[in-house]
C-alpha cells in the first residue's frame, strides 16, 4: 500500500495541498469547518508525515528542557529514566535535551533553574510544578514566547499547559478509600497521614486526601467508620512516631485493634517501620510507589496495598507529548492520566520485572 500524501488528502477534501499543509503545520488562516474536515480525513487515511525528511530539510535543532526533582529522592529515579529513554528514541530528529534537577524541598534551586530555562528560550519544557508562589510569572513568559510546557506528575488547574502526564490524584485517593472500606469493620478507625511541606509541593497530597474523603462522604459511611487526618511536617519526620503512637494508643488492646492508615505519598515505609517495631498486629496500611523500602514491607505484609503511578512512563510520555506536538504536528491530549495500579504481595514481582 502506497504512502498517503498531502495531495491525496487535499483531493479527498476538495481543497488545495497548501490548505492541508497549513492545517498540518498550524499555519495561516483556515476556517474551523475546513480544518475539522481535513483533520477527520487525515485520521481516516492514517496519514503520517515524513518527519525524518522534514527534520533534515529544516536543519533546525529543537531544544527540550526538563525541570524535575533530583533522583536523590528514590521516586524520581524512574521519571528521570523515562525522560532519558524518550529522548534517546527521538534525538535523531534533531532534538537536544537539557535536564535541570532540584532538591525536592529546595525552592531557591527550583526557581534558579526555572530562570535559566525561561531565559534560554527552549522549544518545549517539561516541568514538575512543586512550588507555585511565583510560578505564574514564569508560565506567562513561556506563553508569551509560544513555548509549550508539560506538567510532569503534579497537576495544576486552570493553566495553559500543553499536557499533564501523571496519575489522577483524586481518583487514586478514591481507589485507596474503597480498598480501606473493604478492610475496616463497622466502628473502626481510619487515619489519613499527610507528610506536608511548609514551602509547597502539597497539591497532589491534598487531592488524594480529598478523593479518599469524598468516597466515604458519598457512601454515607463516615458515621460507621471514623476518619481522622494527621499532618506530619515533612522536614521533621522524627515527629511521626510520637504522632502515630499517640493516635493509635500503646495498650495491648490498641496494638491488636483493626485500624486503617492511608499514607498519601511514598513515605508509607516510615509508618510501616514504626508499626513493625512497636508490634502492631492488625493495622491495614495503604500507600504509594515501589520504593525499595515499601516493597520490603509489602512482602512482609506490614503494608497491605501500594498504589503504583508508573513513574518511568510519566517521564517518557512527557517528552513524547512535546515531540508529537512540535515534530509530528499532532494534537496532544491535555490530561494524560496513567493507570491507577493496585499492587499487593501477590503481584509485586510482575511490576518489578516490567
Amino acid at each position: 500500500m502506497s504512502k498517503v500524501t498531502i495531495s491525496d488528502i487535499a483531493a479527498k477534501a476538495g481543497v488545495s495541498a497548501g490548505t492541508v499543509d497549513r492545517v498540518i503545520h498550524r499555519r495561516g488562516e483556515v476556517s474551523a469547518k475546513t480544518r475539522e474536515k481535513i483533520l477527520k480525513i487525515i485520521e481516516e487515511m492514517n496519514y503520517e508525515p515524513d518527519i525524518v525528511a522534514s527534520s533534515l530539510a529544516s536543519k533546525k535543532t529543537l531544544r527540550f528542557a526538563a525541570l524535575f526533582p533530583s533522583d536523590n529522592n528514590p521516586f524520581w529515579k524512574k521519571p528521570a529514566q523515562g525522560l532519558e529513554q524518550a529522548w534517546q528514541e527521538v534525538k535523531h530528529f534533531g532534538i537536544a535535551f537539557e535536564k535541570y534537577q532540584f532538591i525536592y524541598h529546595d525552592k531557591y534551586t527550583f526557581y534558579e533553574h526555572l530562570d535559566t530555562i525561561v531565559a534560554s528560550k527552549p522549544d518545549g519544557v517539561v516541568l514538575t510544578p512543586v512550588f507555585t508562589d511565583q510560578l505564574s510569572d514564569y508560565l506567562e513568559k513561556l506563553q508569551q514566547e509560544n513555548i509549550p510546557y508539560v506538567f510532569l506528575n503534579t497537576q495544576l488547574d486552570n493553566q495553559q499547559n500543553l499536557a499533564f502526564i501523571g496519575q489522577d490524584s483524586r481518583q487514586s485517593g478514591r481507589v485507596a478509600a474503597r480498598l480501606m472500606d473493604y478492610c475496616i469493620p463497622e466502628g473502626g478507625k481510619i487515619y489519613i497521614f499527610n507528610f506536608i511541606s511548609g514551602i509547597g509541593g502539597n497539591s497532589h497530597i491534598f487531592s488524594r486526601e480529598k478523593g479518599f474523603l469524598d468516597y466515604f462522604n458519598e457512601k454515607n459511611l463516615t458515621g460507621e467508620k471514623t476518619l481522622h487526618t494527621v499532618n506530619v511536617n515533612a522536614e521533621h519526620p522524627q515527629e511521626l512516631e510520637d504522632l502515630l503512637l499517640s493516635h493509635l494508643g500503646m495498650s495491648n488492646s490498641a496494638r491488636s485493634e483493626t485500624t486503617g492508615i492511608f499514607v498519601t505519598n511514598s513515605r508509607v515505609f516510615r509508618v510501616a517501620d514504626i508499626l513493625k517495631n512497636e508490634k502492631y498486629t492488625n493495622i491495614r496500611l495503604i500507600g504509594y510507589d515501589l520504593l525499595e523500602e515499601n516493597v520490603r514491607h509489602l512482602r512482609n505484609e506490614t503494608i497491605d496495598f501500594l498504589i503504583g503511578q508508573k513513574p518511568q512512563e510519566q517521564g517518557y510520555h512527557s517528552i513524547m507529548a512535546l515531540f508529537n506536538a512540535l515534530v509530528r504536528k499532532r494534537e496532544v491530549a491535555k490530561n494524560q492520566f496513567l493507570p491507577i495500579d493496585i499492587i499487593t504481595k501477590e503481584n509485586i514481582d510482575f511490576y518489578l520485572n516490567l
